[in-house]
């Protein structure tokens, strides 16, 4: 009490208002409902596969090279009455602008494979949403629609490509399954490994640039031998919108 007695009315509101001050900070920092969990932005991830239990898959295929492979491997999906999902470089279209046409014309999933083929992980920011646009601007108006999926040239991505990515309005799009098909190692190996590896909500890698020499003599057979397993074979689109139902199905 001898503190107050020396002390002017003035001083003593003063300290009292400076204590309310800090009892009302106190309460706001330490007392306050922290954010909910359920709110917070998770970090993007790659889409490798789709979690369902239905026996679906997508077949994809990267083309970003050459004008003999990709006739074969569209011949073969449109005889098959197989859905699937390209994933395009942007010149490779730019060049080939009918074989992009009749894909579009016979109901493919088209998807962007980039602009230059080269590691997203050793580029910038900018270079990655560059890259990305640069092939948009190619694949759009030849596709019809604006790419929303992209899968970065040899699988090559860090946390900075997907969050780019993310905020292009792009989903990256990896595999679940790699077929092996641009190592060439002979048609038994690229239909063994699909038939074993294959798994609901599976995404396959394969080709049909040039480079790859064995993709339309081993399709036929992993077609027949998917299906033989039960497999509905549909687009990375459709096999999203099928698992949401499921789930949605699951929660009701």
């Amino acid at each position: 009490m001898g503190f107050w007695k020396g002390e002017s009315l003035a001083v003593r509101r003063l300290a009292v208002a400076l204590g309310l001050v800090l009892v009302a900070s106190s309460l706001y920092f330490f007392g306050r409902t922290p954010p909910s969990p359920a709110t917070a932005t998770s970090p993007p991830s790659p889409l490798r596969t789709v979690a369902m239990t239905q026996k679906e898959l997508a077949l994809t295929f990267d083309i970003s090279w050459g004008t003999v492979m990709p006739p074969k491997v569209i011949a073969i999906l449109v005889r098959e009455k197989v859905p699937a999902t390209f994933f395009l470089s942007g010149p490779w279209s730019g060049q080939h602008p009918e074989i992009v046409s009749e894909l579009r014309r016979d109901g493919f999933q088209l998807e962007s494979h980039g602009q230059a083929h080269v590691n997203y992980s050793g580029l910038s920011r900018a270079g990655v949403s560059q890259n990305i646009l640069a092939a948009q601007a190619i694949l759009e108006p030849l596709a019809g629609k604006r790419p929303d999926m992209v899968r970065p040239p040899n699988g090559d991505y860090d946390q900075r490509t997907l969050e780019v990515a993310q905020q292009l309005g792009y989903t990256v799009v990896l595999w679940g399954t790699d077929s092996h098909d641009w190592m060439n190692p002979g048609v038994g190996v690229i239909t063994g490994r699909v038939l074993r590896f294959a798994h609901p909500g599976d995404i396959v890698l394969l080709h049909a640039s040039d480079t790859c020499k064995q993709t339309d003599i081993a399709l036929p057979a992993i077609i027949s031998g998917l299906r033989k397993q039960g497999y509905k074979l549909v687009t990375v689109d459709q096999l999203l919108k099928d698992a949401a139902k499921e789930h949605a199905k699951a929660a009701s």
